[in-house]
């Protein structure tokens, strides 16, 4: 049984440089030392949504054929370190776009569909802004 499961929208300026498993690996950082990375991600995460029924969300992603992406080589700061340090076991790491959003209404129950539409709504929202949007999903045991 999974705990909890954590999305975060995630925005950039439309046009950045795409993810790219190019970019040369970095210096390890010495003791107290702040390591900036040479090639910062242009991500930035937006908005964090907790959803306390995870099992449900992870079966709604398999039965809609989005779960088990493994998350993009760009992620922003915030979750790169919320994956870092997060104490649980994490688990069932995919990623979304608005119209994989359209892919779970079909086959989520009613009680997920309100939540669907505002993770919706967030995203276009950024779009309409001009910005690229995406979700980023993991769950914890």
């Amino acid at each position: 049984m999974l705990a909890l499961a954590v999305v975060i929208c995630e925005s950039r300026p439309a046009g950045a440089q795409e993810d790219s498993l190019s970019y040369p690996e970095q210096p390890a950082a010495e003791a107290g030392e702040l390591l900036v990375p040479e090639h910062p991600s242009p991500w930035q995460a937006e908005a964090r949504f907790m959803v306390t029924n995870a099992d449900e969300l992870l079966e709604l992603l398999e039965v809609s054929g989005v779960a088990g992406r493994p998350h993009p080589p760009q992620l922003s700061t915030l979750v790169s370190a919320d994956l870092l340090f997060e104490d649980g076991d994490i688990t069932g790491e995919t990623w979304l776009t608005r119209p994989d959003l359209t892919r779970l209404l079909p086959h989520a129950p009613p009680e997920l569909h309100g939540q669907i539409n505002a993770w919706d709504a967030f995203a276009r929202a950024l779009e309409d802004a001009g910005q690229s949007s995406r979700l980023i999903v993991w769950f914890i045991r």
